[in-house]
C-alpha cells in the first residue's frame, strides 16, 4: 500500500496535543463546494478548528454532498460537534471561546443560533456528548479545570447547568473526551497526557461518581463504543494503535484480548458500524483508513485489504452512513488547505472503495476531533388496522406506517398464535390456529435499517429508532 509523503513530518507533532498553538492563525483559503443535484437525505457537518466555522452538506442516499447556502457557517468551533436525536439541533463546543453554543439546523440545513442556546464556561470546552434521548449534555474542560460538567437539554435547546457538582478528572488530562454508553449509565473520559481512560458512573440527575482509571495507549484521544454497550474503543494517537475494553456490569473496564492493535501513523476518529460488527479508523499520519472485525470477545482482526488507501491530504475522521453502505472521510488538512470530504462505498465484507463521486471542499481550516458529524436517520413509525376477518383467517394492513426521511422495506409480523411472518408490503393475509381474539404485532424497519433501536457510539445518535417502530391490534 502506498503512503502519503506529505503527511510524514506530521508524525512527531500532531493532532489533539499539537494544535492549540495554531489558534491564533488566520489561515482560510476560500474554495467553493460541490454541489450536486441529488435531493440530501440529510445533512453532514464539518467543524473548522483554526477557520472558526461549520460547514453543512446535504447528503443523498447514494452519498453525494451538496453545499448548504451560506456554507459554512461562523461559530466558534472546536474540537466537538452534537447532534440531537431529531436532528434538528446542533451542539458546538469552543476552545477559544470558552462556551457551548446551540444551532437549529433548518429543513434547509442552514444553522441558527438558538436563543439562550450559548452557555459561558470559563474554560475551553475540548469534548461533548449527548445522552441518546437528547435530554443532557456532558461536557469535559480543557486547560487547569480537568472536569466534566452537566447540563440539561430543554425541547426549545436551552441549556441549563444541571444541580450536579462538576466531576474531577483525576490527574492533568489537559485535552479530555468522553462517550457515554448507549443506555446512559456510564461515562468514560480519555486523558491524553495520563495516557490514561476515567469510568464514571452516571446518576439520573447526572452526577458522576468515579468508578476507576485504567491505562491506555500513548496519547489516547477519541473513543467510541460500540452500539449493543459491550466495547469501548479509543485511537492512541502517539501509539500507532488502538485499545479496546470490555465494558462491565458495573462500569469497569477490562482489556479486550490481544490489545493494543497496531494502525498506521495517527490514528484518530473511529467509526462503528450498526451491527457492532466493525471499526473503521483513519490514520493521518500514514494517509489511510484502518478497518476491523469486532470479535464476540472484543479482539480487533484486521478487515480483508486492510488499510484501505485514502487520497493526498491528513484523514482525521470517518463517519458512516446510518445504512452502513457509506463511509465518509474527512480530513484534518488537503493540499488545498481547508479539509475535503471523500466517500467509500462499503463491501459486504467490510472492504473500502471510492465512490467515484468527487471530493467535496468544506471551506473549513483543520477538521479535528470528534467534529464531523451526520444528523441521524430517523424512525418509522408504525400503524396497523384490521381490514377484514372471517371464519378465523384475517386481513391486516400497517400502509399507514410511516418514515419521515425514507421509506419503510420492512414488515415483521406476529400473530400471537406462534406463527411469524416478514414482508415487504404493508399487507398481510392470516389464519390462525385456535379460536378467540389474537394480537396481531407489527415492526417496521426503514430503507436505513432503522427501526425499534436507537445507534448511539458514545456521543450523537445515528439511529433514532424506538418503540414506535411497533404497533398491535386486536383481530376478532
Amino acid at each position: 500500500m502506498s503512503r502519503n509523503p506529505l503527511l510524514r513530518p506530521r508524525r512527531a507533532a500532531a493532532g489533539l496535543t499539537a494544535v492549540l498553538s495554531l489558534l491564533a492563525g488566520g489561515l482560510l483559503a476560500s474554495s467553493p463546494a460541490y454541489a450536486a443535484t441529488a435531493t440530501p437525505g440529510r445533512f453532514l457537518l464539518v467543524g473548522g478548528l483554526l477557520s472558526q466555522n461549520v460547514a453543512v452538506h446535504g447528503v443523498a442516499k447514494d452519498g453525494t454532498l451538496s453545499k448548504v447556502s451560506g456554507s459554512p457557517f461562523s461559530a466558534s468551533a472546536g474540537f466537538s460537534i452534537v447532534v440531537t436525536p431529531d436532528g434538528k439541533k446542533a451542539y458546538v463546543a469552543s476552545l477559544t471561546g470558552s462556551s457551548i453554543t446551540g444551532y437549529r439546523i433548518g429543513s434547509d440545513g442552514k444553522l441558527t443560533a438558538i436563543p439562550g442556546g450559548k452557555v459561558g464556561t470559563g474554560a475551553a470546552v475540548v469534548g461533548l456528548a449527548l445522552t441518546p434521548d437528547g435530554s443532557r449534555l456532558f461536557a469535559t474542560m480543557g486547560g487547569g479545570e480537568n472536569e466534566v460538567r452537566s447540563y440539561d437539554v430543554a425541547a426549545s435547546g436551552t441549556l441549563t447547568k444541571t444541580t450536579a457538582p462538576p466531576a474531577a478528572v483525576p490527574g492533568d488530562s489537559a485535552l479530555s473526551l468522553p462517550a457515554l454508553t448507549p443506555d446512559g449509565r456510564f461515562l468514560f473520559v480519555t486523558s491524553t497526557l495520563l495516557s490514561k481512560v476515567t469510568s464514571f458512573a452516571v446518576a439520573p440527575d447526572g452526577r458522576l461518581t468515579l468508578i476507576g482509571q485504567y491505562p491506555t495507549g500513548n496519547v489516547p484521544a477519541l473513543p467510541a463504543v460500540t452500539p449493543d454497550g459491550r466495547f469501548l474503543y479509543i485511537s492512541n494517537e502517539q501509539g500507532a494503535s488502538m485499545i479496546g475494553f470490555a465494558i462491565g456490569a458495573d462500569g469497569a473496564l477490562t482489556p479486550t484480548p490481544g490489545g493494543p492493535y497496531p494502525t498506521g501513523d495517527l490514528p484518530h476518529g473511529a467509526a462503528i458500524t450498526a451491527d457492532s460488527g466493525r471499526l473503521y479508523v483513519p490514520t493521518a499520519g500514514s494517509g489511510a483508513v484502518e478497518g476491523f472485525r469486532i470479535g464476540a470477545d472484543g479482539a480487533l482482526t484486521s478487515l480483508p485489504g486492510s488499510p484501505f488507501d485514502a487520497p493526498d491530504g491528513m484523514p482525521g475522521r470517518t463517519v458512516l452512513s446510518p445504512d452502513g453502505k457509506v463511509l465518509f472521510l474527512a480530513d484534518v488538512f488537503s493540499p488545498g488547505v481547508t479539509s475535503r470530504v471523500h466517500s467509500y462505498t462499503i463491501g459486504e465484507n467490510g472492504g473500502l472503495a471510492p465512490t467515484g463521486l468527487p471530493a467535496t471542499n468544506t471551506g473549513v481550516l483543520m477538521n479535528d476531533g470528534p467534529s464531523a458529524v451526520l444528523t441521524p436517520d430517523q424512525g418509522p413509525t408504525a400503524s396497523v388496522r384490521v381490514v377484514s376477518a372471517q371464519g378465523g383467517t384475517g386481513f391486516f394492513s400497517a400502509a399507514a406506517s410511516s418514515d419521515p426521511d425514507g421509506r419503510i422495506v420492512r414488515y415483521d409480523w406476529d400473530f400471537s398464535d406462534g406463527q411469524t411472518s416478514t414482508t415487504t408490503e404493508p399487507e398481510v393475509a392470516h389464519t390462525f390456529t385456535g379460536s378467540g381474539p389474537r394480537t396481531v404485532r407489527v415492526t417496521v424497519t426503514d430503507d436505513e435499517g432503522c427501526s425499534t433501536k436507537a445507534v448511539f457510539t458514545g456521543q450523537t445518535v445515528s439511529c433514532n429508532g424506538g418503540p414506535r417502530a411497533t404497533a398491535s391490534v386486536t383481530a376478532p
